[in-house]
């Protein structure tokens, strides 16, 4: 019997940009549709604050934490995609890569591997926050020139003009991807899906060494953790005067009078969002992510534990 080939889409952006959330959207849509999905999440920190977004779905994951599948994590990467293909033999696989991650790196990675055919590679760009690329990293550069499709999200929150601004700057990179819309973070599956890009094809040709990107760019995080209840707009207003190299925040936030909450900071906007199936007592449980911040993190953590008496 022949192996059905597993068409495998990568989903790459800024930190912040809203990967996660477009990506549960497009799970319950495949599943309503009795589609077999296997989801592979990677972060860069040593934990997966956006797992609660995913809580409920009766689909495979796997997280690859703390490190790149485009580089670091290769061998786990490839191990994972070998149990879980034997194991669930999907209909589809979802990649969503680190918003440090090299998306010609990983998109190599599955043009080489005998059990997957690559099926697009997915730009998310947050258009509420997104000031072109001039002071951004090389790798967000490359998330822009090596992607199938560009998306915008959060349009709901972005003027026209603003949205303007963002179609130029990404035009600076890329002037040949489409480029759609994400209301409210939903993106059609039709569109989604079964994209592919010669573009692409040819820059993939091109074998470079990533392995050290992560440092190059000097992206780094740390984690941090504590107990008790903060009121909403103590740490809000702390958040708003931390160092702007504090690019990225997200976590798990015990709130005075309103429980667990997920908390996601990126530049100057913090959202909270009711956490489903509230454990009590839990921890807090925050990830700092930014430029050469690693320095700073022995202050942020001393001011984080005085946030909590």
């Amino acid at each position: 019997m022949l192996f059905r080939m597993i068409p495998t889409t990568i989903f790459t952006g800024f930190l912040g940009s809203g990967k996660t959330t477009i990506i549960s959207k497009l799970i319950d849509e495949l599943q309503t549709n009795g589609k077999q999905v296997i989801y592979i999440k990677n972060e860069i920190g040593s934990e997966n604050i956006d797992a609660e977004i995913m809580k409920g779905k009766h689909i495979a994951t796997r997280e690859l934490l703390n490190g790149c599948i485009c580089c670091t994590l290769v061998g786990p990467f490839i191990a994972a995609i070998d149990e879980i293909s034997e194991k669930f033999k999907p209909d589809r696989i979802i990649i969503e890569a680190s918003g440090a991650a090299d998306p010609s790196a990983i998109a190599l990675m599955i043009q080489n591997h005998p059990k997957l055919v690559r099926d697009g590679v997915i730009s998310i760009v947050d258009t509420t926050q997104f000031e072109g690329y001039k002071d951004l990293s090389i790798t967000a550069k490359n998330q822009a020139k090596f992607t199938d499709l560009i998306v915008f999200n959060k349009i709901e929150l972005s003027s026209l003009e603003q949205k303007k601004r963002v179609v130029g700057y990404v035009r600076e990179l890329n002037d040949h991807s489409p480029i759609i819309e994400a209301p409210e973070g939903v993106l059609d599956p039709t569109l989604a899906f079964g994209v592919s890009s010669k573009e692409l094809e040819e820059l993939l040709e091109i074998k470079q060494d990533h392995s050290h990107h992560l440092t190059q760019d000097g992206l780094e995080s740390f984690h941090l953790k504590s107990k008790g209840e903060i009121e909403k707009q103590a740490l809000s207003d702390w958040i708003s005067q931390l160092p702007k190299s504090v690019f990225r925040i997200k976590g798990m936030v015990n709130l005075k009078g309103e429980g667990l909450n997920i908390l996601n900071t990126v530049g100057a906007r913090t959202t909270y969002v009711q956490a489903e199936n509230e454990q009590k007592n839990m921890e807090n449980s925050i990830v700092f992510i930014g430029f050469h911040i690693n320095d700073l993190a022995p202050e942020i953590e001393q001011q984080f534990m005085q946030l909590f008496p």
